[in-house]
């Protein structure tokens, strides 16, 4: 089964592939290039108190410089609601089991617990706001030279000398 598709420039960069000139332009015709956007703006539909976590999340995002367009304002609107959600069920699943006699309590926000958490990752996830999602994406090289393998270099002393 191949690998996820690379972006044009990963693969010239890699130099692993080789690509015919018509090959090129129809892979840089398909691929989609958004503007980077100097800001994020947060959603209309956030509350007006979580709209300057956005906005710290958002400048964290876009110094990172992982390809977060305006497209992805949704999804980290929908990350900032489900950590306050996570955050307001912790509390309250911990008031539930400091108290003996609401083990059922306990159980629904633990529940709610584990959905919001699920929420929270899962939009992490898609952001590049994780390690492994950060692993996953493949940034290509900016040109720096490699560092010369000594045994290349000397098979190549070899061969110059006879």
């Amino acid at each position: 089964m191949p690998g996820p598709r690379q972006k044009l420039s990963v693969l010239e960069a890699n130099g692993r592939k080789h690509l015919s000139r018509t090959e090129k332009a129809e892979r840089a015709a398909q691929e989609v290039n958004l503007p980077k956007p100097k800001t994020l703006r947060p959603p209309k539909w956030l509350p007006d108190d979580l709209k300057s976590e956005f906005r710290a999340l958002a400048r964290e995002i876009l110094a990172a410089d992982i390809g977060a367009a305006q497209l992805d304002c949704d999804t980290l609107g929908r990350y900032v609601v489900a950590q306050r959600q996570f955050a307001a069920a912790c509390r309250e699943a911990q008031r539930a089991m400091e108290s003996p006699h609401n083990t059922e309590a306990a159980a629904e926000w633990l529940k709610m617990q584990d959905t919001s958490f699920k929420q929270c990752r899962a939009c992490a996830n898609d952001m590049g706001m994780t390690i492994t999602s950060r692993c996953r994406l493949v940034i290509p090289d900016t040109g720096q030279k490699k560092e010369e393998n000594p045994f290349e270099r000397l098979i190549r002393e070899r061969e110059q000398r006879a």
